[in-house]
């Protein structure tokens, strides 16, 4: 019998569910954005298992984000702080609505915690964008809500990589005054694009439907609606997969367990993400590496791909990273350029000792050059 190749596009494991429900929409003529099942169904079920009012399905995390900072009002005059990390828009959502984009410095967890945050804060910060990244929660959710709620000063929390994360016992995306969560392409839920935005506030959910361009969606003024609104075929291929969405996170925490463990024996890596006690808290989707110097990372990003297995290094002009944006912070912590990571597939439970005893030759192989 052959052996199962590694399932790193997570999607296709509902694949034949997904073909299903997207056919019987294209046949019912309803592949709009305005779709009478999937779309509700969806929104009902991801507000639901975050522990949220609401949630407003989106044609992307980017657009979710920028919906989220529209809907706060925030404008010309006020300051956004954001994380050194993290896709490039969470920028462009502050700029495009002409706030000043103020970066934290992130630590050795890709995020910065409250002591990062704390010193950026003025009386012109309108708020705070937290991203969770890497299949792992920001350290230090609690705590930052608390100081910013008692500021006066909104979180948004970025959730596109952490679809069944979570912190001190609440999903990653309860915390924030608004969440953004992503169904692009290489997230663990994934339509293509598309995205959705969660709150609790019934004048802002309100706000953000119309703004998103819910035409059924009656304001309280007159606001220039633009078109933001998944579609009922993109909500028919989430669907499936977030039903799944438990039993593929406890899979892959299982085969990221036993490759932690193999990767904390090399002495050249400085550390390995997440350590054992954090992994029930993440998704299972990757394990990162600190290593020395930026060198190391990029030679073992290329043995990894060499050797067919997935891997991030955040190196020179990736937009992932403040040093490919307008702003910077005014000074570092951690050099993200020392950081690779790797991502978890999917594979029976059989197949995990030999995929993780691969991922250490080929981290011997490159480190012990």
């Amino acid at each position: 019998m052959p052996v199962p190749a590694p399932v790193y596009q997570y999607s296709t494991l509902t694949a034949a569910e997904q073909a299903r429900l997207a056919s019987d929409v294209i046949s019912a003529g309803s592949a709009d954005a305005l779709g009478p099942c999937h779309l509700a169904q969806l929104e009902r079920a991801v507000a639901g298992r975050i522990g949220r009012t609401a949630a407003l399905a989106v044609d992307s995390g980017s657009a979710a984000l920028a919906l989220a900072v529209r809907g706060l009002g925030i404008r010309p005059g006020h300051e956004v702080i954001i994380p050194e990390v993290g896709w490039v828009s969470i920028g462009t959502a502050a700029a495009d609505a002409g706030a000043a984009v103020r970066v934290a410095p992130v630590t050795e967890t890709l995020t910065p915690g409250w002591e990062q945050i704390e010193p950026l804060i003025t009386p012109a910060t309108a708020a705070v964008i937290l991203a969770h990244l890497r299949g792992r929660a920001a350290p230090g959710t609690a705590q930052i809500t608390a100081e910013l709620s008692a500021r006066g000063i909104a979180l948004i929390e970025d959730c596109a990589q952490a679809w069944g994360v979570t912190t001190d016992g609440r999903p990653a995306g309860a915390w924030g005054t608004a969440a953004a969560f992503s169904t692009q392409a290489y997230k663990v839920i994934s339509t293509g694009e598309g995205g959705l935005l969660l709150a609790d506030d019934p004048a802002f959910l309100a706000l953000i439907r119309a703004l998103a361009g819910d035409t059924r969606q009656r304001a309280s003024a007159a606001v220039w609606r633009g078109k933001h609104r998944m579609t009922e075929v993109s909500a028919a291929l989430a669907r499936p997969q977030l039903a799944r969405l438990d039993a593929l996170t406890a899979a892959l925490r299982r085969l990221q367990r036993c490759t932690v463990q193999l990767l904390t024996a090399f002495d050249s890596i400085r550390a390995v993400l997440p350590a054992p006690p954090d992994i029930p808290a993440g998704n299972g989707s990757l394990v990162g590496l600190w290593v020395n110097t930026p060198e190391q990372a990029r030679q073992l990003a290329s043995a990894y791909h060499h050797a067919g297995l997935r891997s991030w290094w955040p190196g020179p002009g990736d937009l992932h990273t403040a040093a490919a944006w307008p702003a910077q912070p005014s000074q570092n912590i951690a050099d993200v350029r020392c950081y690779v990571d790797l991502q978890i597939p999917w594979l029976p439970d059989d197949q995990h000792p030999g995929f993780a005893s691969t991922v250490a030759s080929v981290t011997a192989g490159t480190l012990d050059q």
